[in-house]
């Protein structure tokens, strides 16, 4: 066979629209002239739903989809991060923000200088008090205010990491809108069967139910429907989380009224037998639920979810190897990690990043899938981790709080709090998702105190030290008071600094 009948001439994504357009408008822009892009999309309704996004995402960078685009849907609020209530007991709360990494002073952490203080005092409990003026993006919440990250790195405000909320129905069509215009061909039909080989490998054809049939040299699966017509061994790999993430419900439902009061940012609630996350968008807010049902009546489940909510059953997850033969599963297809930081979300545009990295042109696909395989997993382990964090130090004394603990969690993330526990490091492995400072804040504001301190902290002089880590803290203090305002409405980008 000659070397160009052996070029991939065509590519089909199958799935639910809100995840199929972050995957084909990412690759679409990325192919050669000569190979076809098949979309056959699920426009079936689908429960409401919020995303947020770092703005630094660099999905968006690889887009070029710049903050005053992402201004233009109906829906879009700028926020920086997210505030968890109750996590810790009842009238708790925490500001979950992005944020760049704090100066060290003579090559010190400012955390370690800070519980180097408190030990000299014998007060170690006391190190998330002294270390919260340096958490600029905090306190800049606690207090309704807002900016943009400077691109001035002297600047405090180059520490802020703003996110856009966003209604998922409304970032669909924003994506939509920017994919190319390459060679593109859109189906408005479901998978209704799937033809294999006869040694029953690579995939053939797949019949619509709209009576066409699509074939093409890559499948991408990015909700799951081609892997549940196929069943067998695409189903067998599913690695649960839900040891360490006790909830099988999941529920959302649109609120129509403009959120209320001066806040902009989203809220994630621990309550009884699960989690509430209540998103405010520009008109709107969006309530998403994850619970127990076991551990919820009927009547607290009816009072929980609303009339009006769409519930349906939730396995928490993933698979290893989501790229197998000509079939590459993305989206719910290969993880499912839920609403919380828009894990799924985050995932899938991860996902889509590396396959445009690894987008293959030839039929012989292994060298692209293994390395896909290898750089998707460390991807889903990394953010699995991130988002069981605050899950495995939460305090709570109710079910299922007080039964997910640290014994339950992955072996990766029980290393990292165990490091950060002896010594107040945080382990670091490539291509991290997350900022190795929201690692320190998490651990210290949930009560995580290292046992002992970096041993360059012994040599410093801490009346010289108290200095300057008083003009630091001042420096933070007047950039404060320049933010500007949140303003529950603010869609556009009204926030800079004043």
């Amino acid at each position: 066979m000659s070397g160009l009948a052996q070029r991939v001439r065509r590519i089909a994504i199958c799935g639910k629209s809100h995840e199929l357009w972050p995957v084909a408008t990412l690759i679409a822009n990325d192919l050669p002239a000569d190979i076809e892009l098949v979309l056959v999309e699920d426009g079936g309704s689908v429960a409401p739903a919020a995303v947020a996004v770092r703005l630094d995402d660099p999905f968006f960078a690889y887009m070029g989809i710049s903050a005053e685009k992402l201004a233009t849907a109906d829906s879009a609020l700028f926020s920086l991060g997210a505030e968890l209530r109750d996590w810790q007991g009842e009238g708790s709360g925490f500001f979950l923000t992005g944020s760049g990494s704090l100066p060290a002073i003579d090559d010190v952490a400012i955390h370690q200088i800070m519980l180097h203080a408190a030990m000299s005092y014998d007060q170690p409990e006391r190190l998330s008090y002294l270390y919260q003026p340096f958490r600029l993006p905090a306190r800049a919440m606690e207090v309704g205010k807002i900016a943009f990250q400077s691109a001035d790195p002297r600047s405090p405000l180059s520490m802020l990491r703003p996110v856009v909320q966003i209604d998922r129905e409304h970032y669909t069509a924003l994506l939509k809108d920017n994919a190319g215009s390459g060679p593109m061909r859109i189906v408005d039909a479901r998978p209704k069967v799937v033809q294999t080989s006869p040694d029953g490998g690579a995939i053939d054809r797949i019949e619509l139910d709209n009576g066409e049939t699509v074939e093409a040299d890559l499948y991408i699966d990015a909700s799951g429907a081609i892997s549940r017509l196929i069943g067998g061994s695409f189903l067998s790999d599913w690695r649960s989380v839900s040891e360490g993430f006790s909830f099988d419900r999941i529920g959302s439902a649109r609120v129509t009224d403009p959120p209320a009061g001066p806040a902009s940012h989203t809220v994630v609630q621990a309550i009884k037998g699960g989690l509430m996350i209540t998103t405010p968008l520009r008109d709107r807010s969006i309530g998403q639920f994850i619970y127990a049902s076991d551990l919820l009546t009927g009547e607290e489940e009816k009072h929980l979810v609303g009339p009006e909510a769409e519930v349906a059953s939730f396995e928490p997850g993933y698979i290893d190897k989501p790229w197998l033969g000509n079939l590459l599963r993305m989206g719910s297809a290969s993880a499912r990690f839920g609403p919380f930081l828009s894990a799924d979300m985050t995932l899938l545009q991860r996902q889509a990043m590396i396959l445009a990295d690894h987008l293959p042109t030839r039929l012989d696909m292994t060298v692209e899938a293994r390395e896909f395989n290898r750089r998707n997993l460390i991807a889903a382990e990394q953010l699995r981790d991130f988002m069981l964090l605050p899950f495995a130090l939460n305090r709570r004394e109710d079910l299922p709080w007080s039964d997910i603990g640290e014994r339950k969690m992955p072996v990766s993330l029980v290393r990292r709090i165990d490091q950060f526990r002896s010594r107040g490091r945080v382990v670091v492995y490539d291509g991290e998702i997350f900022d190795e400072q929201s690692w320190i804040d998490i651990m210290i504001g949930f009560g995580v105190v290292p046992e002992r301190c970096d041993p360059l902290t012994q040599g410093l002089d801490m009346t010289i030290m108290a200095r300057r880590l008083k003009n630091l803290a001042g420096a933070f203090d007047r950039s404060l008071l320049e933010m500007g305002p949140c303003d529950g409405a603010v869609g556009n980008l009204d926030m800079n600094v004043r």
